[in-house]
């Protein structure tokens, strides 16, 4: 039996009578032929109950209550008999069935009513694993994903209490993904898309090729990523070298190429932004200006704004000022425009790539940091010094 503190409770009444209830009430639906009385087992009864949850949405008014109702019959049943009874509720009970946006829609009581199943079951890891994924595809028709708790050191955790396998954990990451990106969480997707591909080996990474395709398209089209090459370290998307070259010389192009560089590719293989990357191609367009300014950035700090007009194509006017504020805001640069100079001066950027080169700087630039605050509080102690002798 799940444990049915975790859960609130709908009826007053003894469970024969409200299973008989239940289906009185259900029969009301022309399409609905069940058993006034049904079988004499909880369990049984219950399954043939779910098994016609599907239609409520389209008549009944009281989707929520006849759910609520129901839930707290699925947790009295004993727990070897109760999982047959969760999977006819959540195959019913399904984004198919159960649609809109928000709590107030069919989807969003469907969400609340399986939020409460889920804590019921949290000593049955079998059953609760199976609710938790129902829930994450709930939470993405009714664009609620960011109200579960479903960051990556949570699902890891909950990974282990289930002893969930690698394949269930692939499965639900990718439900994860989908909902995230539904929900217009790309940064959120991109992270746990690759966690999805950390999952592969050198062994299985040749079978990966769906999830690293898809990996690198959340990546690269994601607004707030600048940096991929940590992409490249894993076997699944190193795969796709021989699997989809076209994919992986897209992921090295925005991992160090230009502007110049995507309108070469894009020149040679016009289907691949909508066909591939499924997205407009004016959102890629500025990414990979973006990326070529980061470029420029690394290679000097003072840049011609003639110049950059040249290198990003785009006007040297106030399309470009737009620009290189656009830039500044999503922290891909920093630094300020010279007027007189008619130059951008680079204080700071992000950088494409973080290798070894960039762990000596990283290195350096702490070094001098570690020795100027040592300077600092030696300055302090002389000064306090001097205070005290006074």
């Amino acid at each position: 039996m799940a444990d049915t503190r975790e859960l609130p409770v709908f009826a007053y009444i003894d469970d024969i009578k409200q299973l008989q209830e239940l289906r009185q009430y259900l029969n009301k639906h022309e399409s609905v032929k069940l058993d006034p009385t049904g079988p004499a087992e909880t369990a049984k009864n219950l399954v043939e109950i779910c098994s016609t949850l599907h239609v409520l949405p389209l008549w009944s008014q009281d989707v929520d209550l006849v759910l609520n109702s129901i839930s707290s019959l699925i947790v009295v049943v004993p727990g070897e008999k109760c999982e047959p009874v969760v999977d006819a509720f959540i195959k019913n009970v399904s984004p198919k069935f159960y649609k809109g946006i928000g709590w107030g829609s069919h989807a969003g009581i469907a969400v609340r009513v399986l939020s409460n199943l889920y804590k019921g079951y949290s000593n049955f890891h079998t059953v609760q694993e199976k609710i938790f994924m129902a829930l994450v595809d709930m939470c993405a028709e009714a664009r609620l994903i960011g109200e579960l708790e479903c960051n990556l050191e949570t699902l890891h955790d909950r990974f282990n209490t289930w002893q969930t396998p690698v394949e269930g954990q692939r499965e639900i990451l990718r439900a994860v993904h989908r909902a995230l990106l539904v929900d217009q969480r790309a940064d959120q997707a991109a992270k746990v898309m690759t966690a999805l591909l950390g999952t592969y080996t050198e062994k299985d990474a040749a079978t990966a090729r769906d999830d690293a395709m898809e990996c690198v398209r959340t990546a690269v089209v994601d607004p707030k990523s600048f940096s991929f090459d940590h992409l490249e370290r894993l076997s699944a998307v190193k795969a796709l070298k021989s699997s989809d070259p076209l994919m992986f010389t897209a992921l090295e192009l925005f991992i160090s190429g230009t502007l110049k560089d995507y309108q070469q590719f894009v020149a040679k293989n016009p289907k691949f932004v909508t066909d591939y990357l499924k997205v407009d191609e004016v959102i890629l367009l500025k990414k990979i200006r973006l990326l070529t300014l980061m470029s420029l950035a690394e290679e000097k700090n003072e840049i011609k704004l003639d110049e950059l007009a040249k290198q990003l194509d785009i006007h040297a006017d106030e399309t470009l000022e737009e620009f290189v504020i656009d830039a500044i805001q999503v922290n891909a640069i920093s630094g300020k425009i010279n007027e007189m100079a008619n130059t951008l001066i680079v204080s700071s950027y992000q950088h494409r790539r973080f290798g070894s080169d960039q762990w000596v700087l990283l290195e350096k630039r702490l070094k001098v940091l570690i020795a100027n605050l040592k300077q600092t509080h030696n300055n302090v102690h002389e000064v306090n010094q001097r205070i005290e002798a006074l």
